[in-house]
């Protein structure tokens, strides 16, 4: 036997790494899968090689090639091959070693080896390289030129013993060969130990005296669909299969595959292009969006944005990441297009296309008897549990159910006959939806699940059996599969994505989200159906001997599976798929053509801006009228009227050209001006810093930008006009010595600031020396006193001492000197802003405020006033019109605002005058507090985030909001204000009122206060109606609330700090006729009781009164599912003896002043008072407009519950969708129409006296649980939401079980 030397073993030994992946010089990146065999043996490389026990041999080519290259059943071969490399030396071997070339298929192969890895030492790297076949021409290629080949291949590399074959070592993979993918293999192969190491001593090394062969059998597999082994990188959808797919924005792929169904019925598609849309706006208009998406979908060569679509539904980002339901969102989206079509060439269109109609009938077996009821539909929702098939789920659906026994139908005029009782279809559509149930409740669970349960659906069904007799059949109802949608997941989470065929070939194609990949029908059909996987088969080509993966598993679930079908009638397909694009409307093109272009112009833009600059210049001429500090403002505070100039040039502009093209904007000679650089100073002014001279003319403007103006978006200049006192030498550098320095002056009568030119001064120069200059430039005489300033910074004007030389006073180049005529202390007082500081002080806290008044509205009361000191003034408060504007300081004091707003509004009190805060999004905040340091500057808002505009004197802009009192602000402060909310006749007539009263004392104030501040705004209510009339005298009721429950009437003996604290309590005011003693007694009540009366004589006045003092009154307010969940406002409600319920339901209908369709989703429950559970409620009227369903064989109006709640049974409890509510309530009243609700007052109270008679005599000492309180009771009204009942019908029955 042969060995290797130690000298040889420790040349060729390395350390092993773990590496499964192309060889690095191959330029990809991603790693090649081991065979099966290797990824069982779990470390392939540290396996050292024995003799097979199935004597094996790699020179027994076709035996070897079955055992480890195997096909599948669903492959098909294209042809195989195989090839053996002997190397003699395998210490001579380089880095990279290339065997011989060998062919396969009509494609030439060879071997890579990398005797010393790939990086990863001390193991063997091995790959397999495909090279294409010869191409003649392009056409040859295909489309795509030479580089689109591919190669689908199986293949093996063994490293076998020369002697002797049966020793060897083998991995197997499978990988498509493409042009960015020539090579793939193993770069793990072995450990060098392994191959040069015999496993024992009857066994050789398969490195034997330094010779070894290396096998390679390669079978090359046909690509039918031309996506076998695909990565999907680089993928081009159009090209591959002349369709793109829809972005998914984050949990949209439920929408897109019901869109891509939509997009291919070709009829469908034609109508919504129909649609007509050019004035629609597409981000709230869903047929343009959808029109757009189609559109996308027929030209784009990348996949097509939904996010437009998305948006006109009225959905936020959020949205997008929360997956909707798929059958509800189609019948939203068709409901939408049936809205805009309307009126339309295309009205009904949708309705043609996808509606049905079905027969849902009760029909006697004994007598001629027969009701049904036919409706529409528009997709069909079938059982999957417990079918096998679609056609079992057709006839589960149309299962007859017989009504016998006890469950016979009661038949009008025929009385309780054995009946049948089903749903026959009267029609299909054409494009028949169907919906699988995938998603049930699991009773044992108490949980939604989703049903993984084998659904077979057939390519072509015939639903002719499921018609009625009537049905029209002169055509076959014969229908074909179109799409098939396609859920993977679980209740969780999970993908959705669309097998669809387009048209009418029988070519199919997955449509997942961005990608669409063809697919076989064979995996249409079967991999979708749902059901078990089977017990893996063992690896019979494992030449290793078995492993794990060859023992049985348990059979597991396909997670994967169709939950909607589309299918289409044969006999109308052509005309609903009508082959070839549909025509898109003109002026959709036209709009897409204008976003295009819009595109493309702000593209240019964007290019320009990237080359050019924003280049701004001030001038003498701008100084001069400047009227702030500086000299001019470089922002949008800059006044229109002393425009700068302002262009966009090149970037790469010299100096020298922009100076030109300056020269002919102000029309002056390019030697008349010189332009300075503008620096910014530490102090956050903005000065000029030095002129740009010969030497700066070579510069570009980028270059000058990012060296003098780099803080800033663009570049600042200044332009010195050539003058007197300009130095000699114009284009030269100044003297240091030489500084320039700017001139403006003060005038306090004018209150105005001018700017008077420059000019240059010396650094020995004294500020006395500058003064004759000052003069003349304001033209003044010569022995004109004035004061000196220096502007340092807006709020830091210094004043110069004349004496003082400049270089003393630290006076640079940029500077600005302020000058004004000297005022004596007597002066000063004639003016407003006497001196330079002052001006600039004022200027620095200049603002223009607009104050508005208060927005009137119906449900908020302004403290308006019509009677009282101010009213004349205030007669039209709340429908206030003037907005008087005030430019001023913002340390302006709040009383002098207010006295200078009250004089122009003609007010006589300025202090009933309040002040608020308006948010930069014109918001009303809260009111301004008044003390005596309060400012106008304390009225504005203010905000970290946005700056407020600036008006055209480049002034900031400020809204403050004005209210007009009753009462002066000075009052206000010693009282407090409780929010009451008013309630008219019907709660509908909602104020919210803001009652002021006095902190302390009792509650009669605040009823006083009341009534006034109702009195007003019904005042208000009748003049905005045109009605002069006074309002009619009224009463009211006040009562605190808690929580949406009343609390307390108040008498007025309360104390007020017990009361309206927010979040606490509220006090809601109700109105009350003042005739209701005897004009609110319903006649159905004061017949009844006439009735009882002995001799049937009707009652008289006196018995009236006596009738309304026996009412009693009872507690409503709204609750949703629990009574602890209450909302709304709540109210009490007077019930009479004697009247049944329709009447006191009418009464209750106008009080709550609500629409039908509200009216009819109202359940209304009544419970005892203290009661808080639903279950211990009676259900009074279960939202159908009448009683909660029962038998109708005449039990009593009034049934007591029992004493304690059964426990039903799952035999007992039907399911029905018209449950009165959420959880199971006792003795639900079977006929209303003979209810009256002051009998079940009294019976309530009749059982409370009855349960604390039992406490009283229970031995446990219970008897000393206090009782619940007034047993008036009250009525609860619950708002039912119809759809998530229905769907949650089968949760609701299984909690009811549970219960």
């Amino acid at each position: 036997m042969d060995y290797n030397s130690e000298a040889e073993l420790e040349a060729l030994s390395h350390v092993a790494r773990d590496a499964s992946a192309p060889r690095e010089d191959s330029a990809i990146t991603p790693a090649a899968s081991p065979s099966p065999s290797a990824m069982d043996d779990g470390h392939p490389g540290d396996v050292v090689p024995t003799k097979p026990s199935s004597n094996l041999s790699t020179l027994r080519e076709e035996e070897f090639m079955a055992a480890n290259t195997v096909l599948s059943p669903k492959l098909e071969e294209e042809g195989h091959g195989y090839f053996h490399w002997e190397i003699d030396n395998w210490m001579a071997l380089p880095e990279r070693a290339v065997s011989q070339m060998f062919t396969v298929a009509g494609h030439d192969w060879d071997i890579l080896l990398f005797p010393r890895g790939n990086q990863a030492s001390e193991t063997v790297s091995l790959y397999i390289e495909c090279k294409p076949k010869e191409v003649k021409d392009d056409k040859e290629a295909g489309s795509g030129g030479p580089d689109e080949w591919h190669s689908c291949a199986l293949f093996t590399l063994a490293v076998s013993n020369v002697d002797d074959p049966e020793v060897f070592k083998v991995n197997s993979a499978s990988h498509r060969f493409t042009a960015e993918e020539t090579d793939w293999g193993f770069t793990r192969f072995s450990d060098i130990r392994h191959l040069l190491t015999p496993a024992d001593e009857d066994t050789p090394a398969l490195i034997a005296n330094r010779r070894v062969r290396i096998s390679a059998y390669v079978r090359v597999v046909k690509d039918p669909l031309g996506v076998l082994w695909h990565n999907f990188h680089n993928y081009n959808s159009r090209k591959h299969t002349g369709y793109v797919g829809l972005r998914n924005q984050g949990a949209t792929c439920y929408m897109n595959s019901l869109l891509q169904s939509l997009y291919f019925t070709n009829e469908f598609r034609n109508a919504v292009y129909q649609i007509p849309t050019e004035a629609d706006d597409p981000k709230k208009s869903v047929a343009l969006a959808l029109q757009r998406v189609f559109h996308s979908l027929q030209v784009s060569n990348d996949a097509v944005d939904t996010t437009e679509l998305t948006k006109s539904f009225g959905w936020d980002s959020l949205e997008s990441f929360m997956q909707h339901d798929v059958q509800e969102f189609n019948r939203v989206l068709q409901d939408n297009l049936e809205t805009k079509m309307k009126g339309t060439v295309v009205d009904g269109a949708v309705a043609k296309l996808f509606e049905g109609k079905m027969k849902s009938y009760i029909r006697c077996v004994n007598v001629d008897y027969e009701s049904s009821r036919v409706e529409n539909y528009y997709d069909i929702s079938l059982n999957v549990k417990g079918c096998n098939t679609l056609r079992d789920s057709f006839a589960n659906y149309c299962e007859v159910e017989t009504l016998n026994g006890e469950n016979k139908y009661q038949a009008e005029g025929f009385g309780l006959q054995d009946a049948k009782k089903g749903v026959i279809f009267e029609s299909f559509p054409p494009v028949l939806q169907l919906q699988l149930k995938r998603f049930e409740y699991d009773f044992r669970r108490d949980a939604m699940v989703k049903i993984n349960d084998r659904h077979e659906f057939p390519p072509t069904i015939d639903l002719g059996e499921f018609l009625s007799d009537d049905a029209d059949r002169s055509q076959s109802w014969n229908y074909v599969l179109h799409g098939v949608l396609v859920h993977s997941g679980d209740l969780h989470g999970g993908h959705y994505f669309g097998l669809l065929r387009p048209n009418l070939e029988e070519k199919w194609y997955r449509f997942d989200d961005d990608r669409v990949v063809p697919i076989c029908a064979s995996e249409v059909f079967e991999e979708f159906y749902g059901g078990d996987f089977g017990p893996p088969q063992p690896h019979q080509h494992q030449p290793l001997g078995t492993t794990a993966r060859d023992r049985p598993r348990p059979a597991s679930k396909r997670f994967t599976n169709a939950y909607m079908l589309v299918y289409i009638r044969e006999a109308l397909r052509d005309s609903v798929l009508c082959p070839g694009d549909a025509p898109i409307p003109q002026h959709l093109l036209q709009r897409i053509q204008d976003e295009k272009d819009e595109v493309a112009r702000k593209q240019r833009e964007k290019l320009e801006l990237a080359s050019t600059l924003i280049v701004k210049v001030v001038g003498d001429d701008n100084f001069e009228q400047h009227q702030g500090f500086d000299l001019c403002y470089f922002d949008q505070r800059q006044p229109a009227s002393n425009a700068l100039f302002c262009e966009r040039m090149p970037r790469a502009m010299t100096l020298a050209k922009f100076k030109a093209t300056y020269a002919d904007y102000i029309g002056r000679s390019v030697d008349d001006f010189r332009l300075w650089s503008m620096v910014g100073r530490v102090n956050k002014t903005i000065r000029c810093d030095a002129p740009l001279v010969a030497e700066s003319l070579s510069m570009t403007l980028m270059q000058l930008k990012e060296n003098k103006s780099g803080k800033w978006p663009e570049l600042r200049l200044y332009c010195e006009m050539r003058s007197d006192d300009v130095p000699d030498d114009f284009d030269a550098k100044i003297p240091s010595e030489l500084s320039l320095v700017h001139m403006r002056f003060y005038d306090p009568s004018r209150q105005q600031v001018t700017g008077v030119g420059h000019t240059y001064v010396h650094a020995n120069q004294t500020v006395r020396d500058l003064m004759p200059r000052l003069r003349e430039a304001a033209v003044l005489s010569p022995d004109t006193p004035i004061t000196v300033f220096e502007e340092v910074k807006p709020l830091l004007i210094d004043l110069m001492d004349p004496s003082s030389t400049f270089r003393k006073a630290e006076i640079a180049t940029g500077d600005i000197i302020c000058f004004q005529v000297s005022l004596e202390a007597e002066q000063q007082g004639n003016y407003r802003l006497p001196t330079v500081a002052d001006y600039f002080d004022d200027m620095h806290h200049r603002v223009c405020v607009r104050f508005v008044p208060v927005p009137a509205r119906s449900d908020v009361d302004n403290f308006s006033n019509g009677n009282g000191d101010d009213a004349a003034d205030d007669g039209t408060a709340g429908t206030e019109t003037l907005s008087p504007v005030l430019h001023v300081s913002s340390k302006s004091l709040y009383d002098d605002v207010s006295y200078w707003l009250a004089e122009q509004l003609g007010m006589r009190d300025p202090l009933k005058l309040r002040f608020y805060n308006v948010a930069p999004t014109g918001q009303q905040r809260s009111a301004v507090r008044r003390t005596p340091t309060t400012t106008l500057g304390d009225m504005l808002s203010n905000s970290l985030y946005s700056q407020p505009p600036f008006n055209s004197l480049g002034v900031p802009e400020y809204t403050v909001m004005y209210e007009r009192l009753e009462v002066d602000i000075l009052q206000i402060e010693s009282m407090r204000g409780i929010r009451v909310t008013y309630v008219g006749k019907s709660m509908k007539d909602e104020l919210q009122l803001e009652v002021l009263v006095p902190k302390a004392g009792p509650a009669q104030k605040l009823i006083e206060a009341t009534y006034s501040k109702v009195e007003n705004a019904l005042r208000s209510v009748t003049q905005r109606n045109g009605d002069g009339a006074p309002p009619k005298a009224f009463n009211l009721r006040l009562y605190t609330v808690a929580s949406h429950r009343v609390d307390r009437v108040l008498d007025g003996s309360e104390r007020m700090s017990e009361l309206g604290n927010p979040g606490v309590s509220d006090i809601v005011a109700e109105y009350q006729s003042p005739e209701s003693n005897l004009d609110v007694i319903p006649p159905a009540a004061a017949a009844a009781a006439a009735a009882q009366e002995d001799d049937g004589s009707r009652m008289d006045t006196d018995d009236v009164v006596v009738f309304e003092k026996s009412c009693t009154e009872i507690e409503v307010f709204h609750f949703y599912r629990e009574l602890n969940h209450a909302h709304s406002v709540p109210f009490l409600f007077k019930v009479y003896p004697g009247e049944l319920w329709p009447a006191t339901w009418a009464r209750l209908e106008r009080k709550l002043g609500l629409g039908e369709k509200e009216l009819k989703n109202l359940g209304v429950v009544y419970g005892a008072q203290g009661v808080q559970e639903l279950r211990r409620c009676r259900v009074i009227q279960d939202g159908e407009g009448g009683a909660s369903p029962g038998s109708g064989q005449g039990t009593p109006s009034v049934t007591p519950p029992p004493p304690q709640a059964q426990q039903p049974s799952a035999e007992d409890v039907e399911v029905d969708d018209g449950t009165p509510s959420d959880r199971e309530m006792t003795t639900a009243v079977d006929n209303n129409s003979t209810l009256c609700l002051w009998d079940v007052i009294q019976q309530t109270r009749v059982e409370e006296q009855q349960r604390l008679r039992m406490i009283e005599d229970d031995p446990n000492g219970l008897a000393q649980m206090p009782a619940m309180g007034p047993p008036a009771g009250f009525l609860g009204l619950h708002h039912i939401d119809r759809s998530s009942r229905h769907r949650g019908a089968h949760h609701e029955r299984a909690i009811r079980i549970l219960n």
